[in-house]
């Protein structure tokens, strides 16, 4: 009983910290789809679902191969584009965060590029939504 009392006094994951968590995991690879579910909210995963058959047709690729060339982008923007919390909001179960982003990987564009990226609660922190300009 002790324990089942102690485990719903967690604290739970501060918005930017479960961000840049899922940010690291990306860039380090994420090997399927399904993985890199468990980070978005009910809402996003079924958005991604929804465009996968489109995507298929268009490339003319298996759905593997859809969610490989879509996880290699992924894990490649990770990699090359270092983030830095700029700001942070948090009303209800909605958080906003803006994040400054620079390219380490060579880019010459000198244009200020940033992240805003839209975190709902549903039994922990998840991705509803990325906005990234470059």
């Amino acid at each position: 009983m002790l324990l089942i009392v102690l485990a719903g006094c967690q604290k739970q994951e501060a918005p930017d910290v479960f961000y840049e968590r899922y940010y690291q995991k990306s860039a380090s690879g994420i090997a399927t789809l399904e993985e890199e579910a468990h980070f978005y909210s009910a809402r996003k995963r079924a958005d991604v679902e929804q465009k996968i058959p489109a995507m298929m047709k268009m490339m003319g690729k298996t759905r593997d191969d859809v969610a490989r060339v879509y996880l290699d982008m992924s894990q490649t923007l990770a990699r090359c584009k270092k983030i830095e919390l700029a700001g942070q909001s948090v009303s209800g179960n909605v958080a906003e965060l803006t994040y400054r982003q620079t390219d380490v990987c060579g880019s010459t564009s000198t244009s200020p590029e940033s992240q805003k990226v839209r975190l709902v609660d549903e039994d922990g922190w998840k991705i509803d939504h990325v906005e990234i300009s470059l």
